[in-house]
């Protein structure tokens, strides 16, 4: 993880940067988005992914835990963390 909003998400080959979609973070809440980011998703967590597009090499997706089937950054949302963008 590299910050509240860009995770690294990887399999056994590769490894890929991959930023929430729609979701914008009060750089205010930053380190409190991090530590609840990494509760909702520990190393090995995994995940699917919907992607919505790039912007600068950056896959912009939906992150939903396989565990959950809840998008994380509705949970974002919804714990106060976040603001939708889209």
């Amino acid at each position: 993880m590299t910050s509240s909003s860009v995770l690294l998400i990887g399999d056994h080959n590769r490894t890929y940067t991959v930023k929430l979609a729609c979701t914008e973070i009060s750089p205010d809440l930053e380190d409190k988005s991090v530590k609840w980011l990494k509760k909702q998703l520990p190393r090995h967590t995994k995940v699917n992914l919907k992607p919505k597009g790039s912007v600068d090499g950056v896959l912009l997706a939906k992150v939903i835990p396989f565990d959950s089937n809840t998008d994380i950054t509705e949970e974002y949302i919804k714990e106060g963390l976040a603001k939708n963008k889209c």
